[in-house]
């Protein structure tokens, strides 16, 4: 056998490495919640994946195929997580503090990341107003071309004040996410920059974890074009294309374990195509047995159907999501939603939901219940379905149909779930039988 045909990862292909260890199972779960791990954030844990660095590496490489790297020196482990189709439904969460509920951030907060980075790689100590001039010139040689967007959080002569307000939030929330992957420290509450736009705070980055942030190497060093982003993925991740016509039958068997083990590790409730190479491993009684194994090692539990897999935590170890809270009307909104999508007949109905479907289903419970959501109903039916779409989403019951703007794919997940909307006249408006974690298991915050 050649060097090539050798697993990297040291494993055969008919082995996927096997834990029993309760710590190095924490180790792995706690990866699949967060990539990031620093000696601030969890000390206890974070000597654990210290320890055990060996294990979860090899578990990592043998089963998914992901570097795992940890920097005892710098205070971080970082698990690289590189797919690619990289789901597009579950972007990083940005904590806040109070009562305040935490919320994702968006495409636009997620490029100030990137530009922060760079701007503080340049200048590790700055202030607020340093950096948002900074971010200002930057994006304003670029937005023209469509390269970068618009970025003006002061407001301008003739322009409305609600769009620099939210351009100024989408840079606290970046900041947000560095400062809880404790890659800056900031000498105030950032809160105090959201409420106050003549305030000024004192920014200052730790360059060894800057360093550690990216997944790849400089775009200097890559053959890359930067002037073609659409062509990024495919070579940032070409471990991960299709093999060329001489590859061995060993690493096509390597690819497609990996291929697999990443759906159900990483995108629970989604249905594993008959006709990929995925979906035949996973009908395969020894790909079965592995992905079980697998999922058991990150303490994940797999409820196996004919042509569906459900993945659920029963701890909630890789997940911060609990589904259904039912005390707000956004969760009980939500409820309306899944009671239409898991009705007895509906695996043979639509395999979609579209935005006005939502909002035609809120607005048919308004009118049929007429005291429900009486302090909401100003807001309208169709915030009303979005927050309940969002909430679908978190929980794994629905999933971003690709492209398609506005629809939503059912996923497996949704037909675990009985609810009966109970009298409004009772003192629980909504219930319903099942688990959070029969759905929730397993979604990670990127």
């Amino acid at each position: 056998m050649s060097d090539a045909d050798t697993p990297a990862d040291g494993y055969t292909d008919d082995e996927v490495a096997e834990y029993s260890n309760p710590e190095v199972r924490s180790v792995i779960a706690s990866f699949l919640r967060s990539q990031f791990l620093t000696i601030e954030s969890d000390p206890d844990l974070f000597r654990l994946a210290v320890h055990h660095k060996d294990e979860v590496r090899a578990w990592f490489a043998s089963s998914v195929g992901w570097p795992f790297a940890a920097y005892p020196s710098d205070g971080m482990c970082r698990l690289y997580k590189r797919r690619w189709d990289p789901p597009s439904d579950r972007p990083p969460r940005i904590k806040l503090q109070g009562a305040s509920k935490d919320r994702t951030a968006s495409p636009f907060v997620i490029t100030l990341v990137c530009l922060v980075c760079e701007q503080l790689w340049r200048h590790p100590e700055t202030s607020f107003n340093d950096l948002q001039r900074a971010l200002v010139q930057t994006c304003a040689t670029e937005s023209e071309s469509g390269r970068l967007p618009r970025f003006q959080p002061v407001v301008q002569a003739g322009e409305g004040r609600a769009r620099a307000n939210a351009h100024r939030l989408g840079l606290v929330d970046a900041l947000r996410l560095l400062e809880d992957w404790h890659v800056i420290d900031v000498d105030q509450s950032l809160d105090i920059a959201e409420q106050d736009h003549r305030a000024d705070l004192v920014i200052v980055a730790r360059r060894d974890r800057l360093a550690a942030l990216p997944a790849s190497l400089s775009p200097s060093l890559l053959d890359i074009d930067l002037d073609r982003p659409e062509t990024h993925v495919p070579a940032l991740c070409g471990d991960q294309a299709e093999l060329p016509e001489h590859a061995s039958a060993r690493q096509h068997d390597r690819r497609r374990r990996h291929t697999a083990l990443r759906i159900v590790v990483d995108d629970p409730g989604v249905t594993p195509r008959a006709e990929s190479d995925a979906g035949r491993y996973l009908s395969s009684p020894s790909g079965q047995r592995q992905a079980i194994d697998a999922a058991a090692a990150a303490g994940l539990v797999c409820n196996v159907r004919r042509d569906w897999w459900i993945v659920s935590d029963p701890d909630g170890a890789t997940t911060d999501v609990t589904f259904p809270l039912a005390r707000n009307i956004e969760e009980q909104a939500a409820l309306v939603l899944l009671q239409t999508l898991s009705r007895p007949g509906s695996e043979e109905s639509s395999p979609e939901l579209s935005l006005e479907e939502a909002i035609a289903r809120i607005q048919e419970h308004l009118e049929e219940h007429p005291h429900w959501a009486a302090s909401h109903r100003s807001r309208g039916a169709q915030r009303m379905a979005k927050n309940a779409v969002t909430r679908l989403v978190e929980a794994g019951i629905l999933m971003n149909a690709g492209q398609a703007d506005g629809r939503w794919v059912i996923t497996p997940a949704a037909h675990m779930w009985q609810v009966r909307v109970s009298d409004l006249t009772e003192p629980s408006s909504t219930a319903a039988s099942g688990s959070a974690s029969d759905v929730a298991g397993g979604l990670s915050n990127e």
